[in-house]
């Protein structure tokens, strides 16, 4: 008997996923990993956070310190330098993605390895506990602006001014309540790595899957000569 149009398309996608998840395994393992997500946790984050103890802290401008990021992530980082340079690891910044016929969107930084997906990061400057980190960064996500046909992103927040622990601590219940998944509080309270002032989230999609985001801060307060935190005002006027 012949089978109808839509059964053999939907066999072909179940194939094609049964692919990708095993061509991916099969990557994952000669590039030294269990899964993607220590993929993301032990390559992406852990070289973020090691670029940060590297990168100079004199500047409150969102893309100049992103750039920061992108070029000891280039150059100078251990973990990403040799991978990025012989194209096995690709650093992209500013990525426009197509969202539809009409509208584009642009995420801070992305990385990616062929077979592996990608892993795409939104940075925000923060002096408080900004929604925009909610309306301007997680809902892109969430709308499927970002990370479409992915599970998992990041979030950086690059904190210009105020108290980062109690920044971190304000945000948190915000982002409970922005399209969070049931069942996934426990998240909140997760750092990622070991690193202090983080925490993971789930959140349902307008295509009803989920993404899990990785929230990582760093200080970037500005500090005179005699190390003390100098209003970030003082330095720059307006966001």
């Amino acid at each position: 008997m012949k089978k109808s149009g839509c059964c053999s398309k939907t066999c072909r996608n179940i194939i094609t996923m049964v692919e990708k998840k095993s061509f991916m395994s099969f990557a994952l393992d000669k590039l030294g990993y269990k899964s993607k997500e220590d993929l993301y946790e032990n390559l992406y984050l852990k070289a973020f956070i090691d670029s940060y103890h590297r990168i100079g802290k004199d500047s409150i401008l969102e893309e100049k310190i992103r750039d920061r990021f992108v070029f000891d992530l280039e150059r100078e980082n251990p973990l990403t330098k040799d991978w990025i340079q012989r194209q096995i690891l690709f650093l992209n910044w500013e990525r426009w993605i197509n969202v539809s016929e009409g509208e584009k969107s642009r995420a801070d930084i992305s990385f990616s390895i062929s077979g592996c997906g990608e892993f795409m990061i939104e940075c925000k400057r923060l002096k408080y506990a900004d929604t925009r980190y909610l309306d301007g960064g997680i809902k892109r996500f969430v709308e499927l602006k970002y990370a479409k046909n992915d599970t998992h992103g990041g979030m950086i927040g690059f904190v210009i001014d105020g108290d980062i622990k109690k920044i971190v601590n304000n945000l948190k219940p915000k982002v409970k309540n922005f399209h969070f998944s049931d069942g996934f509080e426990n998240l909140l309270m997760k750092r990622c790595l070991t690193w202090e002032p983080s925490f993971q989230s789930r959140h349902d999609r307008k295509d009803n899957t989920c993404i899990h985001l990785y929230h990582l801060f760093f200080d970037f307060i500005p500090m005179n000569s005699d190390r003390k935190k100098i209003p970030a005002a003082c330095i720059v006027r307006g966001e």
